[in-house]
C-alpha cells in the first residue's frame, strides 16, 4: 500500500505549509504535492540542476473556490485530474499541502473516488492543522466530517500562534485520533525573517560566521537557537503523522 497524508485546513494561515515542511525534515527527501494557488516550496528545489528529481510537483489552482463549485462545468470538474493521477501513480510515501479554499472540494472528490483509489493500493491520511480561531475549528470540523467515510488515519496538529484553543473543541474534532500541539515560540525578529524566506530546511546549515558578522556574536547566537528551537518542536508535533506515513508503527 502507497501512504498518502493529505496536510489540509481550508482557513488560511494556520501553518499548514510549516507542519508539511516539518514532516520534510523528519522524512528526508519525502515527495510532496502542493495544491495551493502560488507555489510556496520554493525552497525544495532550489538549486536543483535540469533533469534532476524535483521533491516537489506544484498543481496551480484558481483562489476562487465558490466560484468553481457554483460555475459547475468541465473546467471545473477536472481541475483536479492531474493531483489525482500523481496520487495513483506514486509507488512510495507522499505528502500533500493542501492550499485555503481547497480542502473541502478536493474531499467531496475523493469521497467518489475513494473505493478505486483503494484498489489501486492507496491508503489516505490526514493531518487537520487547527488554531484557536473558531474559523479554523469549524473548518477542520468540516473538512474531517467530509473525510470521515476514507480517511484511513486521522491526525490533529493544534497550533497555539493564537494561544490554545478549547480542549473540547479538540477532543470533539479528533475523537480518538492523535493529538499534538505546536507551542508559540518568541522568537527575534532577524530569526523570523530567515524562517520566513528559507523556512525549515536550512537550518541545520545556517552559517554561524555569516550571522555573527551581521548581528554580532550574542544576537547571531540567539537567532540560530530560535531557529533550531523551532525546527525541532515542529518536528516532534509532526511525530506521530510522520511515522504512520512511512510505517513506523506498523506491527
Amino acid at each position: 500500500m502507497t501512504r498518502i497524508l493529505l496536510v489540509g485546513q481550508d482557513k488560511g494561515g494556520v501553518g499548514k505549509s510549516t507542519a508539511v515542511r516539518a514532516i520534510a525534515e523528519a522524512i528526508p527527501d519525502i515527495s510532496i504535492l502542493e495544491i495551493d494557488s502560488s507555489h510556496r516550496l520554493l525552497e525544495f528545489d532550489a538549486g536543483k540542476k535540469k533533469g534532476e528529481r524535483k521533491q516537489v510537483a506544484f498543481f496551480p489552482m484558481r483562489a476562487d473556490r465558490d466560484a468553481i463549485e457554483q460555475s459547475g462545468g468541465m473546467a471545473a470538474r477536472a481541475e483536479f485530474d492531474d493531483v489525482v493521477r500523481a496520487i495513483e501513480n506514486m509507488n512510495e510515501p507522499v505528502v500533500v499541502d493542501i492550499g485555503a479554499n481547497t480542502c473541502a472540494s478536493l474531499f467531496k472528490l475523493l469521497a467518489e473516488l475513494a473505493p478505486d483509489l483503494k484498489g489501486a493500493g492507496v491508503e489516505l491520511g490526514i493531518l487537520a492543522v487547527v488554531t484557536a480561531q473558531a474559523s479554523a475549528i469549524g473548518e477542520a470540523t468540516k473538512m474531517i466530517t467530509l473525510a470521515g467515510p476514507w480517511m484511513d488515519a486521522l491526525f490533529v496538529l493544534e497550533n497555539r500562534l493564537n494561544g490554545k484553543a478549547d480542549p473540547a473543541d479538540i477532543a470533539r474534532i479528533a475523537g480518538e485520533a492523535p493529538v499534538t500541539a505546536l507551542e508559540h515560540h518568541v522568537m527575534d525578529p532577524a530569526a523570523v525573517e530567515i524562517l520566513q524566506a528559507r523556512g525549515l530546511k536550512d537550518i541545520p546549515n545556517v552559517d554561524r560566521a555569516k550571522l555573527n558578522a551581521a548581528y554580532g556574536i550574542s544576537q547571531g547566537a540567539r537567532i540560530r537557537k530560535d531557529l533550531t528551537n523551532f525546527r525541532l518542536k515542529a518536528m516532534e508535533a509532526v511525530r506521530p503523522a510522520a511515522m504512520w506515513l512511512v510505517g513506523a508503527n506498523d506491527a
